[in-house]
This record gives C-alpha cells, structure tokens and sequence, in this order.
C-alpha cells in the first residue's frame, strides 16, 4: 500500500513536467505577443509589424509642413509689374488716358497721304496725315486727331500709325519704307477695312485707295497718296 502511494504521488509532477516541456516546444515556434495594450496590441492581432507606418496612423506634422510651405510661398519674391509702374507707364492727353501707345517704330512719313471722307459719293472733308506718326480716331473731342461724331463710333475708336517697314525687293536688296497702319481700339461697334471687319488689337497695313469704315457711320474714308502739285 505504500509503495502504490508513492507512486501516485510522483506520477502527477512527472506529467506535469512532461506537459510543460511540450507547452514550451509548441511554443518556441510561435510569434510572441507584445506585452501591453493598446495600438501595437491591435497590430499584433492583424499580423502587422510593430513600428510600421499603417492607415491608422495619423500624420501628426501634415499640418505644420502645409503651414511651412505656405509662408514659404508668401516670401518668395514677385518680380512682376506693379500697379504703380503701369500707372507710370501710362500715356495722357489733356488728362486722359490714351488707349494707344507709338511702337519703337513708329515714324512721320515721308509721303504726303491724304484721307478723303465721302458721304452720299460727295467728298466733305480732306484730311492731311502726313504731319505726325499717329492720329486716333473717335468721338472724344479732347484726344481724337480725327474726329468722327457718329453714336456708333467709340470715344478712342481706331488709330492710323505710321512705322517703318522693311522689305527685301527681287535684287536681294533691304528696302526700308514709312507706311500706315489701321487698328481698332476695341471700339464697340468695330472697324472696316474695304467692307470688312478687322480684329481689334491688330495692325492691318493701308494701301492706296483703301477704304475705312467706322462703327455704323456712313462716311467713307478713302486712302490716297497726293502728287506735289496738291501739296
């Protein structure tokens, strides 16, 4: 009786030995759980590594780099024109501003060109225009050198600009030449060389015996060169 008493009383601590060395084995083989709660816990469970930036995660300095870029932007330099400069850029008749500027070419011409204004086939007015490099046509009494009074026709409706031009003749040979230029102002009511529209903002060369139209005025401006004995 007391050896089977001493048997029974050794077996458990033997198999408990035995049951804690297989616990140990099958857990060698296994990943180790983080001690500690929390958010590297939640990871742990999705199978995710620990440290390792995920959705979840916010961006904590996002904001302060958006604020860092944008005092960055508000320091950099504008090497832009100012209001100032165009302002001082701006050219004025008796205290109005001119809509148009002379370009670096500009020049008086050489030959005496003439504007011939007809109105019902009958001639009314001879305009000289060979005594400047520009004459703004319009309404506006204070700036226009060629006045045209029609409700139609805008306060700075259209400029005749003399520059040079250059050309090369069938010699090879460069030949420089003074010529007029029609453009429209951005009148409301719009230019017509020989019947048709021109867009504003453009210069459009005149010939000899071209004709001008202004917004739904019905004079007629014909363009001619006069001979010496006009003069």
């Amino acid at each position: 009786r007391l050896q089977i008493e001493l048997l029974g009383s050794t077996m458990p601590a033997r198999d408990k030995r035995e049951r804690d060395r297989d616990s140990s084995r099958s857990d060698s083989g296994r990943e180790k759980r983080p001690r500690g709660g929390g958010i590297n816990d939640d990871k742990w469970r999705r199978g995710e590594e620990v440290g390792k930036e995920s959705d979840i995660r916010p961006d904590w300095g996002s904001d302060k780099k958006d604020e860092a870029e944008k005092k960055e932007e508000i320091a950099k330099p504008n090497y832009g024109s100012s209001g100032k400069l165009e302002k001082s850029r701006q050219i004025k008749k008796n205290g109005i501003v001119l809509k148009h500027s002379e370009p670096p070419n500009a020049a008086i011409p050489n030959r005496r060109w003439r504007i011939y204004v007809f109105k019902n086939d009958e001639i009314i007015s001879t305009l000289h225009i060979h005594r400047q490099s520009c004459f703004i046509i319009g309404r506006e009494s204070r700036v226009a050198d060629i006045r045209t009074d029609h409700l139609t026709c805008s306060k700075q409706h259209a400029v005749i600009q003399f520059k040079y031009k250059s050309k090369v003749d069938e010699g090879g040979n460069t030949i420089t030449q003074i010529c007029p230029y029609i453009m429209d102002l951005k009148s409301a009511n719009g230019t017509k060389l020989n019947k048709q529209p021109i867009e504003p903002l453009r210069y459009y060369e005149l010939l000899e015996k071209d004709l001008l139209n202004f917004g739904s005025s019905s004079r007629d401006y014909v363009i001619l060169v006069a001979d010496e004995k006009d003069e």
